[in-house]
Protein backbone atom coordinates (compact mmCIF):
# COMPACT_ATOMS: atom_id res chain seq x y z
CA UNK A 1 0.00 0.00 0.00
CA UNK A 2 1.56 3.34 -0.83
CA UNK A 3 1.72 6.14 1.85
CA UNK A 4 -0.50 8.20 0.40
CA UNK A 5 -3.18 5.78 0.35
CA UNK A 6 -2.28 4.81 3.56
CA UNK A 7 -3.23 8.55 4.85
CA UNK A 8 -6.21 8.27 2.77
CA UNK A 9 -6.85 5.30 4.53
CA UNK A 10 -6.11 6.96 8.37
CA UNK A 11 -8.34 10.03 8.07
CA UNK A 12 -11.51 7.78 6.43
CA UNK A 13 -10.68 5.38 9.43
CA UNK A 14 -11.29 8.37 12.14
CA UNK A 15 -14.26 9.80 10.69
CA UNK A 16 -15.66 6.26 10.07
CA UNK A 17 -14.98 5.51 13.94
CA UNK A 18 -16.42 8.90 14.75
CA UNK A 19 -19.85 8.34 13.04
CA UNK A 20 -20.47 4.99 14.17
CA UNK A 21 -19.92 5.86 17.95
CA UNK A 22 -16.58 4.16 18.48
CA UNK A 23 -15.03 7.36 19.96
CA UNK A 24 -12.39 5.86 22.14
CA UNK A 25 -11.32 3.77 19.14
CA UNK A 26 -11.57 6.54 16.88
CA UNK A 27 -9.15 8.50 19.05
CA UNK A 28 -6.84 5.91 19.13
CA UNK A 29 -6.92 5.72 15.38
CA UNK A 30 -6.27 9.46 15.53
CA UNK A 31 -2.53 9.42 17.31
CA UNK A 32 -1.07 7.98 14.16
CA UNK A 33 -1.63 11.55 12.42
CA UNK A 34 0.70 12.97 15.16
CA UNK A 35 3.33 10.64 13.92
CA UNK A 36 2.49 10.84 10.27
CA UNK A 37 5.47 11.23 7.46
CA UNK A 38 4.73 13.27 5.64
CA UNK A 39 2.26 14.88 7.90
CA UNK A 40 -1.12 13.92 6.97
CA UNK A 41 -3.65 16.78 7.17
CA UNK A 42 -6.87 15.59 6.67
CA UNK A 43 -6.15 12.85 9.64
CA UNK A 44 -5.25 15.72 11.36
CA UNK A 45 -8.22 17.34 10.93
CA UNK A 46 -10.35 14.37 11.34
CA UNK A 47 -8.89 14.05 15.09
CA UNK A 48 -9.33 17.50 15.80
CA UNK A 49 -13.40 17.57 15.05
CA UNK A 50 -12.98 14.23 16.78
CA UNK A 51 -11.42 15.97 19.89
CA UNK A 52 -13.69 19.04 19.97
CA UNK A 53 -16.81 16.56 19.90
CA UNK A 54 -15.69 13.98 22.41
CA UNK A 55 -14.11 16.55 25.50
CA UNK A 56 -15.25 19.60 27.58
CA UNK A 57 -14.08 23.00 25.78
CA UNK A 58 -11.13 23.12 27.94
CA UNK A 59 -10.05 19.92 27.79
CA UNK A 60 -10.38 20.12 23.98
CA UNK A 61 -8.68 23.29 23.93
CA UNK A 62 -5.79 21.93 25.68
CA UNK A 63 -5.21 18.92 23.17
CA UNK A 64 -5.61 20.64 20.07
CA UNK A 65 -4.26 24.33 20.17
CA UNK A 66 -0.70 22.20 21.32
CA UNK A 67 -0.85 20.38 18.56
CA UNK A 68 -1.48 22.97 16.03
CA UNK A 69 1.23 24.86 17.44
CA UNK A 70 3.74 21.45 16.63
CA UNK A 71 2.72 21.28 13.75
CA UNK A 72 3.09 24.93 12.71
CA UNK A 73 6.89 24.98 14.50
CA UNK A 74 7.98 21.68 12.89
CA UNK A 75 6.92 21.74 9.66
CA UNK A 76 7.48 23.90 6.13
CA UNK A 77 4.13 26.62 6.33
CA UNK A 78 2.67 25.96 3.15
CA UNK A 79 -0.69 27.06 1.53
CA UNK A 80 -2.47 23.31 3.24
CA UNK A 81 -0.79 23.74 5.96
CA UNK A 82 -1.96 26.82 6.95
CA UNK A 83 -5.33 25.86 5.95
CA UNK A 84 -4.97 22.79 8.05
CA UNK A 85 -4.23 24.92 11.04
CA UNK A 86 -6.81 27.52 10.09
CA UNK A 87 -9.69 25.29 10.19
CA UNK A 88 -8.23 23.60 13.50
CA UNK A 89 -8.53 26.68 15.24
CA UNK A 90 -12.16 27.14 14.27
CA UNK A 91 -12.54 23.33 16.00
CA UNK A 92 -12.35 25.34 18.83
CA UNK A 93 -15.21 26.87 21.11
CA UNK A 94 -15.13 30.49 19.79
CA UNK A 95 -14.37 29.59 16.41
CA UNK A 96 -12.88 32.57 14.91
CA UNK A 97 -12.05 34.14 17.73
CA UNK A 98 -9.35 31.51 18.01
CA UNK A 99 -7.35 32.85 14.92
CA UNK A 100 -4.18 33.82 16.38
CA UNK A 101 -3.14 37.34 14.18
CA UNK A 102 0.05 35.87 12.93
CA UNK A 103 -1.97 33.37 11.49
CA UNK A 104 -4.22 35.21 9.53
CA UNK A 105 -1.24 37.43 9.00
CA UNK A 106 0.88 34.72 7.35
CA UNK A 107 -2.13 32.97 5.33
CA UNK A 108 -2.58 36.17 3.49
CA UNK A 109 1.29 36.00 2.14
CA UNK A 110 -0.77 34.12 -0.57
CA UNK A 111 -3.02 36.03 -2.78
CA UNK A 112 -5.52 33.94 -5.08
CA UNK A 113 -5.40 31.17 -3.83
CA UNK A 114 -7.87 29.34 -0.71
CA UNK A 115 -5.90 29.75 2.18
CA UNK A 116 -5.98 33.68 1.49
CA UNK A 117 -9.84 33.26 1.13
CA UNK A 118 -9.82 31.68 4.31
CA UNK A 119 -7.80 34.38 5.89
CA UNK A 120 -10.16 36.61 4.81
CA UNK A 121 -13.21 34.93 6.62
CA UNK A 122 -11.64 34.68 9.54
CA UNK A 123 -10.82 38.51 9.31
CA UNK A 124 -14.99 39.11 8.53
CA UNK A 125 -15.97 37.23 11.46
CA UNK A 126 -13.48 38.11 14.08
CA UNK A 127 -14.57 41.98 13.13
CA UNK A 128 -17.00 43.58 15.61
CA UNK A 129 -17.98 46.66 12.98
CA UNK A 130 -20.76 46.56 10.70
CA UNK A 131 -18.28 48.89 8.50
CA UNK A 132 -15.21 47.08 9.14
CA UNK A 133 -17.17 43.77 8.54
CA UNK A 134 -18.55 44.81 5.09
CA UNK A 135 -15.05 45.75 3.94
CA UNK A 136 -13.59 42.47 4.41
CA UNK A 137 -16.93 40.27 2.77
CA UNK A 138 -16.50 43.23 -0.17
CA UNK A 139 -12.44 42.08 -0.39
CA UNK A 140 -13.56 38.26 -0.43
CA UNK A 141 -16.03 39.07 -3.62
CA UNK A 142 -13.37 40.56 -5.22
CA UNK A 143 -10.82 37.86 -4.57
CA UNK A 144 -12.89 35.70 -5.90
CA UNK A 145 -13.90 37.15 -8.59
CA UNK A 146 -10.04 38.03 -9.35
CA UNK A 147 -8.89 34.09 -9.06
CA UNK A 148 -8.90 31.69 -10.56
CA UNK A 149 -8.91 29.08 -7.89
CA UNK A 150 -12.61 27.16 -7.62
CA UNK A 151 -14.53 29.45 -4.64
CA UNK A 152 -18.06 29.57 -5.78
CA UNK A 153 -19.52 28.41 -2.28
CA UNK A 154 -17.46 31.32 -0.42
CA UNK A 155 -18.53 33.87 -3.70
CA UNK A 156 -21.96 33.35 -3.51
CA UNK A 157 -21.29 33.33 0.89
CA UNK A 158 -20.11 36.71 0.36
CA UNK A 159 -22.34 37.97 -1.17
CA UNK A 160 -25.17 36.61 0.72
CA UNK A 161 -22.93 38.06 3.78
CA UNK A 162 -22.85 41.89 2.02
CA UNK A 163 -27.10 41.19 2.10
CA UNK A 164 -27.56 40.24 5.39
CA UNK A 165 -25.26 43.74 6.60
CA UNK A 166 -27.48 45.99 4.26
CA UNK A 167 -30.48 44.53 5.34
CA UNK A 168 -29.31 45.44 9.26
CA UNK A 169 -28.25 48.79 7.78
CA UNK A 170 -29.75 50.57 4.96
CA UNK A 171 -27.17 53.22 5.36
CA UNK A 172 -24.42 50.53 3.94
CA UNK A 173 -25.66 50.85 0.60
CA UNK A 174 -27.16 52.96 -1.94
CA UNK A 175 -30.10 51.62 -3.73
CA UNK A 176 -28.53 51.52 -7.11
CA UNK A 177 -25.42 49.82 -5.31
CA UNK A 178 -27.95 47.25 -3.88
CA UNK A 179 -29.61 46.94 -7.43
CA UNK A 180 -26.15 45.40 -9.07
CA UNK A 181 -25.40 43.69 -5.82
CA UNK A 182 -28.55 41.55 -6.18
CA UNK A 183 -27.98 41.03 -9.80
CA UNK A 184 -24.34 40.06 -9.08
CA UNK A 185 -26.00 37.41 -6.15
CA UNK A 186 -28.16 36.16 -8.80
CA UNK A 187 -25.26 35.34 -10.81
CA UNK A 188 -23.24 33.57 -8.17
CA UNK A 189 -26.14 31.30 -6.77
CA UNK A 190 -26.79 30.19 -10.64
CA UNK A 191 -22.83 29.25 -11.05
CA UNK A 192 -23.13 27.78 -7.46
CA UNK A 193 -25.94 26.01 -8.89
CA UNK A 194 -24.79 24.53 -11.96
CA UNK A 195 -21.37 23.55 -10.15
CA UNK A 196 -23.29 21.39 -7.80
CA UNK A 197 -25.88 20.28 -10.25
CA UNK A 198 -29.08 21.82 -8.44
CA UNK A 199 -31.67 23.23 -9.43
CA UNK A 200 -31.33 26.52 -11.03
CA UNK A 201 -34.67 27.72 -9.56
CA UNK A 202 -33.67 27.87 -6.17
CA UNK A 203 -30.73 30.78 -7.38
CA UNK A 204 -34.03 32.89 -8.81
CA UNK A 205 -36.54 32.15 -6.22
CA UNK A 206 -33.89 33.50 -3.38
CA UNK A 207 -32.99 36.20 -5.76
CA UNK A 208 -36.94 37.04 -6.23
CA UNK A 209 -37.62 36.55 -2.00
CA UNK A 210 -34.42 39.46 -1.41
CA UNK A 211 -36.00 41.70 -4.12
CA UNK A 212 -39.24 41.56 -2.16
CA UNK A 213 -37.20 42.20 1.39
CA UNK A 214 -35.34 45.18 -0.09
CA UNK A 215 -38.41 46.41 -2.04
CA UNK A 216 -35.75 46.57 -4.88
CA UNK A 217 -36.65 46.80 -8.59
CA UNK A 218 -40.23 44.65 -8.19
CA UNK A 219 -39.89 44.37 -12.41
CA UNK A 220 -36.62 42.41 -12.44
CA UNK A 221 -38.12 40.33 -9.96
CA UNK A 222 -41.00 39.17 -12.37
CA UNK A 223 -38.29 39.07 -15.20
CA UNK A 224 -36.25 36.63 -12.94
CA UNK A 225 -39.23 34.50 -12.31
CA UNK A 226 -40.09 34.60 -16.47
CA UNK A 227 -36.33 33.01 -16.43
CA UNK A 228 -37.12 30.42 -14.07
CA UNK A 229 -40.61 29.62 -15.47
CA UNK A 230 -38.52 28.81 -18.69
CA UNK A 231 -35.64 26.78 -17.09
CA UNK A 232 -37.62 25.01 -15.42
CA UNK A 233 -39.09 23.32 -19.06
CA UNK A 234 -35.51 21.87 -19.52
CA UNK A 235 -34.58 18.47 -19.20
CA UNK A 236 -31.48 18.60 -17.51
CA UNK A 237 -33.31 21.55 -15.00
CA UNK A 238 -36.03 18.54 -13.87
CA UNK A 239 -33.78 16.26 -13.55
CA UNK A 240 -31.80 18.34 -10.95
CA UNK A 241 -34.81 19.84 -9.34
CA UNK A 242 -36.08 15.75 -8.95
CA UNK A 243 -33.17 14.00 -8.11
CA UNK A 244 -30.90 16.77 -5.71
CA UNK A 245 -34.01 18.65 -4.33
CA UNK A 246 -36.68 15.86 -3.53
CA UNK A 247 -39.65 17.99 -5.01
CA UNK A 248 -41.46 18.38 -8.16
CA UNK A 249 -41.92 20.57 -11.43
CA UNK A 250 -45.66 20.82 -10.26
CA UNK A 251 -44.81 22.54 -7.27
CA UNK A 252 -41.67 24.18 -8.35
CA UNK A 253 -44.37 26.29 -10.47
CA UNK A 254 -46.51 26.64 -7.63
CA UNK A 255 -43.22 28.23 -5.70
CA UNK A 256 -42.81 30.74 -8.85
CA UNK A 257 -46.08 31.66 -9.16
CA UNK A 258 -46.54 32.13 -5.60
CA UNK A 259 -43.49 34.57 -5.66
CA UNK A 260 -45.06 36.35 -8.51
CA UNK A 261 -48.59 36.95 -6.26
CA UNK A 262 -46.01 38.50 -3.59
CA UNK A 263 -44.54 40.95 -6.12
CA UNK A 264 -48.25 41.74 -7.41
CA UNK A 265 -49.28 42.36 -4.19
CA UNK A 266 -46.46 44.87 -3.45
CA UNK A 267 -46.94 46.10 -6.65
CA UNK A 268 -50.81 47.01 -5.42
CA UNK A 269 -52.07 44.90 -8.79
CA UNK A 270 -55.11 43.51 -6.50
CA UNK A 271 -56.63 41.38 -8.41
CA UNK A 272 -54.04 39.57 -10.44
CA UNK A 273 -52.22 38.90 -6.86
CA UNK A 274 -55.73 37.90 -4.96
CA UNK A 275 -56.07 35.32 -7.86
CA UNK A 276 -52.34 34.02 -8.02
CA UNK A 277 -52.66 33.28 -3.92
CA UNK A 278 -55.91 31.70 -3.48
CA UNK A 279 -54.82 29.38 -6.72
CA UNK A 280 -51.46 28.27 -5.18
CA UNK A 281 -52.37 28.52 -1.31
CA UNK A 282 -51.08 25.72 0.42
CA UNK A 283 -52.68 23.26 2.57
CA UNK A 284 -53.37 24.60 5.46
CA UNK A 285 -55.34 22.13 7.18
CA UNK A 286 -51.94 19.68 6.43
CA UNK A 287 -51.01 20.25 10.33
CA UNK A 288 -51.11 22.49 13.10
CA UNK A 289 -48.03 24.42 11.36
CA UNK A 290 -49.38 24.54 8.50
CA UNK A 291 -52.38 26.22 10.11
CA UNK A 292 -50.30 28.44 12.49
CA UNK A 293 -46.54 28.84 11.49
CA UNK A 294 -44.87 32.92 10.61
CA UNK A 295 -45.84 31.98 6.77
CA UNK A 296 -48.98 30.63 6.68
CA UNK A 297 -49.83 33.90 8.94
CA UNK A 298 -47.99 35.87 6.33
CA UNK A 299 -49.87 34.40 3.49
CA UNK A 300 -53.03 35.09 5.26
CA UNK A 301 -52.78 38.48 6.14
CA UNK A 302 -51.54 38.83 2.40
CA UNK A 303 -54.79 36.94 0.92
CA UNK A 304 -56.86 39.74 3.11
CA UNK A 305 -54.78 42.19 1.96
CA UNK A 306 -55.21 41.72 -1.68
CA UNK A 307 -59.25 40.59 -1.12
CA UNK A 308 -59.39 44.28 0.69
CA UNK A 309 -57.66 45.69 -2.73
CA UNK A 310 -60.35 44.12 -4.98
CA UNK A 311 -63.15 45.08 -2.60
CA UNK A 312 -64.16 41.52 -1.53
CA UNK A 313 -64.31 42.68 1.76
CA UNK A 314 -65.84 39.36 3.94
CA UNK A 315 -63.22 37.05 2.38
CA UNK A 316 -60.67 40.38 4.25
CA UNK A 317 -62.25 39.89 6.85
CA UNK A 318 -62.20 35.89 7.46
CA UNK A 319 -58.39 36.17 6.18
CA UNK A 320 -57.64 39.15 8.19
CA UNK A 321 -58.76 37.22 11.25
CA UNK A 322 -56.73 34.14 10.72
CA UNK A 323 -53.63 36.34 10.66
CA UNK A 324 -54.89 38.29 13.55
CA UNK A 325 -55.84 35.63 16.13
CA UNK A 326 -52.89 33.05 15.60
CA UNK A 327 -50.70 32.14 18.06
CA UNK A 328 -48.11 34.87 17.03
CA UNK A 329 -50.34 37.61 15.25
CA UNK A 330 -49.11 39.26 12.13
CA UNK A 331 -48.36 42.76 12.63
CA UNK A 332 -50.59 44.71 10.65
CA UNK A 333 -53.72 42.19 10.35
CA UNK A 334 -55.53 44.26 12.99
CA UNK A 335 -55.03 47.76 10.89
CA UNK A 336 -56.32 45.34 7.79
CA UNK A 337 -59.45 44.31 10.37
CA UNK A 338 -60.16 48.05 10.93
CA UNK A 339 -59.83 49.37 7.55
CA UNK A 340 -62.49 46.86 6.74
CA UNK A 341 -64.70 47.77 9.80
CA UNK A 342 -65.18 51.20 8.18
CA UNK A 343 -65.70 50.40 4.70
CA UNK A 344 -68.62 47.97 4.89
CA UNK A 345 -71.95 48.54 6.86
CA UNK A 346 -71.32 47.82 10.53
CA UNK A 347 -74.41 45.55 11.72
CA UNK A 348 -74.42 45.07 15.29
CA UNK A 349 -71.00 46.53 16.21
CA UNK A 350 -71.47 49.58 17.48
CA UNK A 351 -67.62 49.99 17.95
CA UNK A 352 -64.41 48.78 16.51
CA UNK A 353 -63.98 46.78 19.96
CA UNK A 354 -67.48 45.04 19.27
CA UNK A 355 -66.85 44.17 15.71
CA UNK A 356 -63.46 42.65 16.75
CA UNK A 357 -65.17 40.64 19.09
CA UNK A 358 -67.76 39.42 16.64
CA UNK A 359 -65.05 38.63 14.32
CA UNK A 360 -63.43 36.48 16.82
CA UNK A 361 -66.45 34.53 17.88
CA UNK A 362 -66.72 33.23 14.03
CA UNK A 363 -63.11 32.69 13.69
CA UNK A 364 -62.59 30.24 16.88
CA UNK A 365 -65.60 28.27 15.60
CA UNK A 366 -63.71 27.84 12.86
CA UNK A 367 -60.21 27.18 14.29
CA UNK A 368 -61.97 24.24 16.19
CA UNK A 369 -62.90 23.07 13.06
CA UNK A 370 -59.67 22.78 11.69
CA UNK A 371 -58.36 21.37 14.89
CA UNK A 372 -60.38 18.74 14.46
CA UNK A 373 -59.94 18.20 11.10
CA UNK A 374 -55.98 17.99 11.38
CA UNK A 375 -56.28 15.70 14.57
CA UNK A 376 -58.22 13.11 12.40
CA UNK A 377 -55.72 13.06 9.69
CA UNK A 378 -52.59 12.34 12.20
CA UNK A 379 -55.06 9.65 14.15
CA UNK A 380 -55.84 7.37 11.27
CA UNK A 381 -52.21 7.50 9.74
CA UNK A 382 -50.83 4.58 11.93
CA UNK A 383 -47.96 2.47 10.68
CA UNK A 384 -48.97 -0.84 12.93
CA UNK A 385 -45.38 -1.94 12.30
CA UNK A 386 -43.75 -4.27 15.14
CA UNK A 387 -41.72 -2.17 17.21
CA UNK A 388 -37.61 -3.10 17.07
CA UNK A 389 -36.51 -4.20 20.44
CA UNK A 390 -33.24 -2.23 22.05
CA UNK A 391 -31.58 -1.60 25.23
CA UNK A 392 -30.02 1.60 26.05
CA UNK A 393 -27.98 3.29 28.84
CA UNK A 394 -28.26 6.63 30.75
CA UNK A 395 -24.90 8.35 31.65
CA UNK A 396 -25.65 6.84 35.10
CA UNK A 397 -25.87 3.59 33.86
CA UNK A 398 -29.16 3.30 33.84
CA UNK A 399 -30.51 0.24 31.53
CA UNK A 400 -33.65 0.61 29.51
CA UNK A 401 -35.21 -1.65 27.44
CA UNK A 402 -37.81 -1.08 25.00
CA UNK A 403 -39.74 -4.39 25.43
CA UNK A 404 -40.01 -4.38 29.20
CA UNK A 405 -42.63 -1.18 28.72
CA UNK A 406 -45.26 -3.18 27.33
CA UNK A 407 -48.37 -2.08 29.07
CA UNK A 408 -47.24 1.82 28.69
CA UNK A 409 -47.34 4.14 25.40
CA UNK A 410 -43.92 5.19 24.58
CA UNK A 411 -43.18 8.45 23.10
CA UNK A 412 -39.35 8.52 22.12
CA UNK A 413 -37.83 11.37 20.80
CA UNK A 414 -34.45 11.21 18.75
CA UNK A 415 -32.37 13.87 18.69
CA UNK A 416 -28.73 15.47 19.43
CA UNK A 417 -27.11 18.36 21.27
CA UNK A 418 -25.68 19.62 18.06
CA UNK A 419 -29.38 20.05 16.28
CA UNK A 420 -31.29 23.38 16.40
CA UNK A 421 -34.32 22.17 15.82
CA UNK A 422 -34.10 19.23 18.04
CA UNK A 423 -33.11 21.82 20.65
CA UNK A 424 -36.04 24.06 19.39
CA UNK A 425 -38.61 21.32 20.54
CA UNK A 426 -37.74 20.98 24.05
CA UNK A 427 -40.21 23.45 25.26
CA UNK A 428 -42.90 21.33 23.83
CA UNK A 429 -41.47 18.01 24.88
CA UNK A 430 -41.78 19.42 28.57
CA UNK A 431 -45.33 20.28 27.85
CA UNK A 432 -46.12 16.63 26.80
CA UNK A 433 -44.15 15.58 29.74
CA UNK A 434 -45.89 18.41 32.27
CA UNK A 435 -49.49 16.93 30.95
CA UNK A 436 -48.35 13.00 30.98
CA UNK A 437 -45.68 12.69 34.14
CA UNK A 438 -48.86 11.03 36.45
CA UNK A 439 -50.09 9.02 34.16
CA UNK A 440 -48.80 5.40 34.94
CA UNK A 441 -49.18 3.98 31.37
CA UNK A 442 -47.08 6.56 29.54
CA UNK A 443 -43.50 7.19 29.26
CA UNK A 444 -41.30 9.65 27.32
CA UNK A 445 -37.52 8.53 26.70
CA UNK A 446 -35.01 10.79 24.69
CA UNK A 447 -32.76 9.17 22.33
CA UNK A 448 -29.57 11.22 21.95
CA UNK A 449 -28.13 9.90 18.07
CA UNK A 450 -24.57 8.89 18.23
CA UNK A 451 -22.85 11.43 20.36
CA UNK A 452 -20.42 11.34 23.30
CA UNK A 453 -21.47 11.24 27.22
CA UNK A 454 -19.24 14.39 27.32
CA UNK A 455 -21.44 16.05 24.74
CA UNK A 456 -24.76 14.44 26.11
CA UNK A 457 -23.69 16.00 29.74
CA UNK A 458 -23.35 19.33 28.06
CA UNK A 459 -27.01 18.63 26.76
CA UNK A 460 -28.00 17.77 30.21
CA UNK A 461 -26.78 20.70 32.07
CA UNK A 462 -28.17 23.24 29.83
CA UNK A 463 -31.58 22.22 29.18
CA UNK A 464 -31.90 19.84 32.17
CA UNK A 465 -34.78 17.51 30.58
CA UNK A 466 -36.86 15.29 33.49
CA UNK A 467 -37.10 12.63 31.00
CA UNK A 468 -34.22 10.28 31.06
CA UNK A 469 -31.81 10.98 28.21
CA UNK A 470 -30.27 7.30 26.73
CA UNK A 471 -27.39 7.42 24.97
CA UNK A 472 -27.28 5.69 21.41
CA UNK A 473 -23.83 5.55 20.31
CA UNK A 474 -23.73 3.45 17.93
CA UNK A 475 -26.79 4.78 16.16
CA UNK A 476 -29.08 1.69 16.59
CA UNK A 477 -32.14 3.26 16.72
CA UNK A 478 -31.58 5.50 13.16
CA UNK A 479 -31.39 2.03 11.98
CA UNK A 480 -33.86 0.12 13.13
CA UNK A 481 -36.49 2.51 12.75
CA UNK A 482 -34.75 4.14 9.37
CA UNK A 483 -34.68 7.97 10.65
CA UNK A 484 -33.68 10.30 8.01
CA UNK A 485 -33.66 13.38 9.96
CA UNK A 486 -34.04 14.85 13.03
CA UNK A 487 -35.58 15.41 15.90
CA UNK A 488 -37.99 12.59 14.92
CA UNK A 489 -40.43 11.19 17.10
CA UNK A 490 -42.10 7.68 17.52
CA UNK A 491 -44.98 6.36 19.93
CA UNK A 492 -44.93 2.87 20.46
CA UNK A 493 -48.48 1.41 21.97
CA UNK A 494 -49.08 -0.50 24.99
CA UNK A 495 -48.43 -4.06 23.04
CA UNK A 496 -45.16 -2.80 21.59
CA UNK A 497 -46.10 -1.55 18.61
CA UNK A 498 -44.90 1.00 16.23
CA UNK A 499 -47.94 3.29 15.68
CA UNK A 500 -46.68 6.79 14.93
CA UNK A 501 -43.95 9.01 13.80
CA UNK A 502 -43.40 12.73 13.60
CA UNK A 503 -40.62 14.11 12.03
CA UNK A 504 -39.30 17.96 12.88
CA UNK A 505 -40.32 20.77 15.24
CA UNK A 506 -43.25 22.18 14.31
CA UNK A 507 -45.29 21.33 17.02
CA UNK A 508 -47.35 23.39 18.70
CA UNK A 509 -48.64 23.65 22.70
CA UNK A 510 -47.36 19.52 22.05
CA UNK A 511 -49.45 18.44 19.24
CA UNK A 512 -49.98 16.67 17.59
CA UNK A 513 -48.07 14.38 19.73
CA UNK A 514 -50.55 15.40 22.40
CA UNK A 515 -53.24 13.87 20.44
CA UNK A 516 -51.60 10.57 19.33
CA UNK A 517 -50.80 9.78 23.26
CA UNK A 518 -54.59 9.97 24.12
CA UNK A 519 -55.26 8.41 21.00
CA UNK A 520 -52.81 4.88 22.07
CA UNK A 521 -54.12 5.68 25.49
CA UNK A 522 -57.96 4.65 24.31
CA UNK A 523 -56.63 0.96 23.37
Amino acid sequence: MSQDNHQQDLATQIKEYHQIGEFDKALEISAGALNSNPVDLEAYGSRWKLVADMFPEEEAKGKIRPEIESLLRTNNETPELLEAAYWGYRRLPGDAANLPAELLDKMLQFPGTKVYQSALFGLADQSQGVHEKWHYYQRIVDECSASDVPGLSWYLLGHEHLLWLAEDDRSLIGDDQLDVLLDRYLDAHRSYCQDTQQWLGWAYTEAVKLRLKFNARLEKALDILERAEVRLGDEEEQKWLVEHNESSVEEALTKISRLRSEVFLRQERWREAHDGLHANAPDFLESLASRFNESAVNFFWMLGRSAEGIGELETAIRCYSDAHFAPTPHAESRAGLERVYHQMERGNADTFDDFLEEVETEYRIREDADREEIRQKFIKNTLNKKATDFSLETLEGEVFTLSAMRGKVLLLDVGASWCGPCNDAIPQIKTIYDQFNKVDNVAIWGINDGETPEQVQRFLEEYQPPWPILLDRRKQVRKAYQIRGIPFFILIDKAGNWQYSFIGCNLIGGQPLIWLIEELLKE
